[in-house]
């Protein structure tokens, strides 16, 4: 493995109010960092995959088309498709959430995610909190769909470690193989007063007033190979699997 990594929960400032960067200068950040590749997966969308695309030729990394489909239920889930059909299928999938929904939501269903998944590589992503009503959607996910990736991430709280433990229990009782991210969101450290910025705007509140709603830190940005398998020392098969997913 060495140091290689390949990032694949990039959020661009396409995924509406929710990110810092353009996809751009997340590839292009990648690209300087030395990521054998990078996956823009933006929220019920493929709109930011062109500049992306752009960035990449011109950069010279592998760049990996995706969105983040999440369901109504409140399951995110990584959607990579291996071929042109299968992006096709994408495609029709994204257009059936929007039209089925108000101006600016996508509604999605996992049936809807399972008749469009021939082809596709899927990844669950586990939210804050690890509780039994995310457990219990996982196992529905995996029998519905065969899932065969859970992303985790580092949250750099106190009880990060309990709280990978527990992700990658879930993923091992479910014969799921564990995918390291950093879910990034903003291509440098100095983009989070901007994230900051739009996430207040998101949720119709002034800076002074979310409180939690804001990120705790700083770190949802792109972090080069050896800082991530300094981070994952503990699961080096979790880096080894986006790089896998890429090949």
């Amino acid at each position: 493995m060495g140091q290689d990594y390949a990032e694949l929960a990039v959020t661009s400032n396409f995924s509406f109010l929710r990110s810092g960067s353009h996809p751009d200068k997340l590839v292009r950040q990648a690209a300087a960092l030395g990521l054998a590749a990078v996956g823009i997966a933006d929220r019920n969308t493929l709109s930011g995959v062109v500049r992306a695309h752009v960035a990449a030729k011109e950069a010279g990394i592998q760049l990996l088309v995706g969105a983040r489909l999440v369901t109504r239920n409140g399951l995110e889930i990584l959607c990579f498709p291996k071929d042109r059909a299968a992006y096709g299928r994408l495609s029709k999938l994204l257009t059936l959430g929007n039209r089925r929904a108000p101006k600016g939501e996508c509604h999605l269903i996992l049936e809807d995610i399972a008749a469009a998944a021939k082809d596709q590589v899927l990844v669950l992503m586990p939210p804050v909190v690890i509780d039994q009503d995310f457990e219990d959607k996982v196992r529905a996910a995996r029998a519905l769909l065969a899932i065969p990736y859970m992303g985790m991430s580092f949250l750099y709280g106190s009880d990060d470690k309990a709280r990978l433990v527990r992700i990658a229990e879930l993923a091992r009782g479910l014969d799921m193989r564990l995918l390291a991210t950093n879910d990034v969101h903003y291509h440098e450290p100095e983009r989070r007063p901007l994230q900051d910025v739009v996430t207040a705007i998101r949720e119709h509140v002034t800076e002074a007033e979310a409180g939690a709603l804001l990120a705790a830190n700083a770190e949802r940005h792109v972090k080069p190979p050896h800082e991530m398998a300094r981070l994952f020392a503990d699961y080096p098969d979790a880096v080894q699997a986006g790089l896998d997913v890429a090949d």
